[in-house]
């Protein structure tokens, strides 16, 4: 699965020439819509008359965009067709094959390869902290969990 998905984002960084999830969605033709969704729900990501639309909940954060954006981008890739919603209040450590498959394809997308190479002796919550990255998605990246 991860070799799988890390060719596609690469692919996908290649043709678009970008590291931006916003211009990322931009490209692959991805309808963004920014608007109160409820408490617990982060976003989500439909498939509708042949449209891709990806749905953020505007609570969050700019940073918090970023990484929910990257996981339902790799929704409207890797699972085209199927309606998705992303739960604020869940870890990135989820159980549904489609779930996990996305988180992977935001970290490969977020994360630089060599990033690690920066770091010598430090520990993951560090790299996470000066980063300004989750933790999780280190070790969703590095194969850590």
């Amino acid at each position: 699965m991860h070799s799988r998905i890390k060719r596609i984002v690469r692919a996908l960084i290649k043709k678009y020439k970008t590291t931006d999830v916003y211009e990322l969605a931009k490209c692959l033709g991805i309808t963004l819509i920014i608007k109160p969704l409820g408490g617990t729900c982060a976003g989500s990501y439909m498939y509708l008359r042949r449209s891709k639309i990806v749905f953020l909940n505007c609570i969050l954060n700019e940073y918090e965009r970023i990484i929910v954006l990257a996981h339902e981008i790799g929704h409207a890739v890797l699972h085209k067709e199927t309606n998705c919603y992303f739960m604020k209040s869940k870890t990135l450590f989820l159980t549904s094959k489609i779930e996990r498959e996305a988180n992977f394809f935001a970290a490969e997308f977020l994360i630089k390869d060599d990033i690690l190479n920066n770091y010598e002796g430090y520990t993951l919550n560090q790299i996470a902290c000066v980063e300004n990255i989750s933790s999780d998605l280190l070790k969703l990246k590095f194969d850590w969990i």
